[in-house]
């Protein structure tokens, strides 16, 4: 045990506190409104509650007085006796009661209940909060699929009770530090934000020719877009409805030209080769699907097939500089993920590849579809099993704004020059929020290794506090239990 500060004492939690399990509610009493139910779920890892949860159940008020004796009014402190991630980060964290009140305790989650008078609630709050707690309830896993925890393992925890006074001046000192802290994450957390409308921003000025429009006064003869376009072979797609129209509804330069998406090169699919077959799964080339999908260049991928995976199967190479697209599945109800490839990949049923005629075009044409991207969105049709799909017509026949050749690299280098800023200002992000976060952790280490205010040697001491609330406790056991009649809904 390292260095404990004068008036400072060692005891179990359970000589200070107890605790209380919530009740199995079912799931066929919960409703769309009405009391609150408290679950695990609720408590988050930063030690706060979040009441908007997805189908956050409720019972109904007039149903309150049948569970009387796990209603919360406010101000309680619960625990969190299940984990369901896979860290255990949640295992043991702890909240106090806000918010939506009153509230009913579901089981796995206990209310801690101790003498107000004898224990600051702040000071118990944040020494759950501590790191050496939180280490102490991460390294006890009892269950198999999910983290379990149970009351005699917390309340064997050895806690460090500070005098009452002490308590106090500890309290007043982390809420001040701690306030200044959240204040700086919440800054910090407006950066994500900032930078996707900056990002978003710099593709539309890309696309509508405002990035260059002082490259153009400076080079005013260059070959128009119409000159590219005649020497394109791709033919023209099948029109799809009044997509193409719809979409190029926004003024571009006049050196510039709108053109089917299909007209710039060959949109192709993808297929899975057998999965009975196990060799078709043991070879080297990348077989890209949506899981894949999550960054702006592909090279790789989690699964590979081989040669003979291709012969027979629907699947087909798809050269580097392609673009790819996913057009089925879930991810589509917020996101139309779209990549550029730096390999010779394949792909699944859900991906379409362009083929772009002209590789030259394959950058530039990436910058436009990314800032599509959000529109095509809004033209996604369901498909089976809740999941959405894109139409090849519609992704054929939409707009791209085609600047000439010459001033599509001028664009793409511009393009490349701004996000290389915001990569460094998000990296830049990341290290601050890591170290904020670790801040938190860092000062209330300090503030329960007693560094954190100055010690009094007028305070009564811990000892004494201690044999106190013991006395409390034993008085409490001393006096009968009050019987209670769970009460009958009435029909």
């Amino acid at each position: 045990m390292h260095y404990l500060p004068q008036g400072w004492i060692i005891c179990k939690l359970n000589e200070i506190i107890e605790l209380f399990g919530g009740f199995a509610f079912k799931s066929k009493d919960y409703t769309d409104s009405g009391v609150p139910v408290l679950r695990m779920g609720n408590i988050t890892k930063d030690f706060k509650l979040n009441w908007n949860k997805p189908k956050q159940p409720y019972i109904p008020i007039h149903r309150l007085s049948e569970f009387e004796k796990y209603k919360l009014e406010g101000g309680e402190i619960v625990i969190c006796l299940t984990d369901l991630s896979e860290t255990g980060a949640y295992l043991g964290t702890v909240a106090i009661v806000e918010g939506q009140t009153p509230a009913l305790l579901n089981q796995r989650v206990s209310k801690i209940i101790f003498n107000e008078t004898l224990i600051n609630k702040k000071y118990l709050y944040f020494a759950l909060c501590n790191p050496s707690f939180r280490h102490y309830m991460v390294s006890d896993d009892t269950g198999s699929l999910q983290k379990n925890t149970n009351h005699n393992y917390i309340l064997e925890y050895k806690f460090q009770l500070a005098p009452l006074n002490e308590q106090k001046r500890i309290v007043a000192k982390l809420e001040k530090l701690l306030g200044k802290v959240n204040d700086c994450q919440e800054r910090l957390e407006k950066i994500p934000t900032l930078l996707k409308r900056f990002r978003q921003s710099v593709l539309a000025a890309a696309c509508s020719g405002r990035l260059t429009a002082d490259w153009r006064e400076k080079n005013p003869n260059v070959e128009p877009a119409e000159e590219l376009l005649n020497q394109l072979e791709t033919p023209y797609p099948k029109p799809h409805f009044n997509v193409f129209e719809q979409s190029c509804n926004y003024d571009i330069p006049n050196s510039w030209k709108f053109i089917p998406l299909g007209k710039l090169g060959t949109l192709t699919g993808g297929g899975t080769p057998a999965k009975s077959k196990a060799e078709y799964w043991e070879g080297h080339i990348p077989w890209i699907s949506a899981k894949d999908m999550k960054f702006d260049r592909i090279r790789d991928s989690i699964n590979h097939i081989s040669e003979d995976a291709i012969k027979n199967s629907s699947t087909k190479k798809i050269p580097k500089g392609s673009i790819l697209f996913v057009v089925r599945g879930m991810i589509l109800a917020h996101t139309f993920p779209v990549a550029i490839t730096d390999d010779v990949v394949t792909v699944n049923q859900d991906i379409k590849a362009l083929i772009p005629e002209k590789i030259e075009l394959n950058e530039y044409l990436f910058i436009s579809i990314k800032l599509i991207a959000q529109n095509i969105l809004f033209a996604t049709k369901e498909a089976t099993h809740g999941t959405r799909r894109v139409e090849t017509g519609v992704l054929q026949n939409w707009a791209i704004p085609l600047p000439p050749l010459e001033e599509q690299k001028e664009i793409v280098k511009r393009v490349k020059a701004l996000f290389k800023k915001c990569d460094l200002i998000e990296q830049r992000y990341q290290q601050a929020k890591a170290y904020t976060d670790k801040l938190t952790q860092s000062i209330l280490a300090k503030a329960f290794r007693g560094e954190l205010v100055p010690q009094d040697p007028n305070d009564e001491p811990a000892s004494v506090l201690l044999e106190k609330i013991k006395a409390e406790k034993a008085e409490q056991e001393k006096k009968p239990k009050r019987k209670t009649t769970k009460k009958r809904s009435q029909k």
